[in-house]
């Protein structure tokens, strides 16, 4: 497994072939986010969104479990190795928008824990995996007199209901991994001892996928969101008239020659 070169402190990068997985490694503290933790998962977002022969990006946690939400001792200030990021604002919106907006799929590995800011983290990926016995919840910040801005109402009534989103978000409704799994908050949920293997099936099967086409239809799916159908539809277009992705032919050919495609990402 390779690790990363570039120093990061509080995020761990180890790759394996075309999977990057972006740990969260501040145990001591339960992976709670600090500024710094923010601006090296930009950095390391950014740098596999642009790197082609990433084609898969797993967010996990180091320790007992994935995120607490922020570092409520104080974030910290911003570290002086990652002041050159001018493209977006270090803040959790910027960190979703990278995530969501990568031209290839993410997966969030969630054992123990995602509370906060930290399951909004997991939202902005396109795929959940989590432990049956994992615990999710906003925080009860309407409890500390606090409202979230960071995502959460935003994504939860369009993954689990506005019903169940609104008792989630004001009542703090704890979900176990099962139960997040069974409402659709998570893609799926798997035994504690089953977990990792689950996760890494998904990665592997992810990385050989065709990933700009992947990426086409993430492009689809969340832009979509925001327009009516016939919007929708005009915006759809080009991208299949227009975009050249070079696996159609080889996913054309494979299923004429009636054997595995080969994809290669491009």
């Amino acid at each position: 497994m390779e690790s990363d070169p570039s120093g990061m402190s509080e995020v761990l990068w180890q790759r394996e072939g075309a999977v990057v997985t972006l740990v969260l490694d501040r145990p001591e503290r339960r992976n709670a986010i600090t500024r710094t933790m923010l601006a090296e998962l930009l950095f390391a977002a950014e740098r596999c969104a642009v790197d082609d022969s990433v084609r898969v990006v797993v967010l996990r946690g180091a320790g007992k479990g994935f995120c607490p939400g922020d570092e409520l001792r104080g974030m910290g200030d911003l570290p002086e190795g990652f002041a050159f990021l001018p493209a977006a604002p270090v803040s959790h919106a910027a960190i979703q928008r990278v995530l969501r907006g990568m031209g290839k799929p993410t997966i969030a590995a969630i054992h123990g824990f995602a509370f906060g800011v930290g399951l909004d983290l997991a939202m902005a990926c396109d795929f959940r995996v989590c432990t049956d016995d994992a615990q999710v919840q906003d925080q009860r910040v309407i409890d500390r007199g606090m409202h979230a801005v960071t995502g959460c109402a935003w994504f939860q009534p369009r993954a689990i209901g506005l019903t169940r989103a609104i008792e989630f978000l004001i009542l703090g409704r704890p979900y176990s991994g099962a139960e997040a799994a069974e409402v659709g908050m998570m893609t799926y949920s798997a035994a504690p001892d089953e977990f990792d293997a689950a996760v890494n099936a998904l990665a592997a099967r992810l990385a050989t996928a065709p990933t700009k086409a992947i990426g086409l239809m993430k492009r689809q799916v969340y832009e979509g969101l925001e327009m009516d159908h016939a919007a929708f539809m005009e915006f759809a277009a080009p991208l299949t008239r227009d975009v050249v992705i070079e696996d159609r032919a080889e996913g054309i050919n494979a299923f004429l020659e009636r054997r595995p495609p080969r994809f290669t990402g491009r």
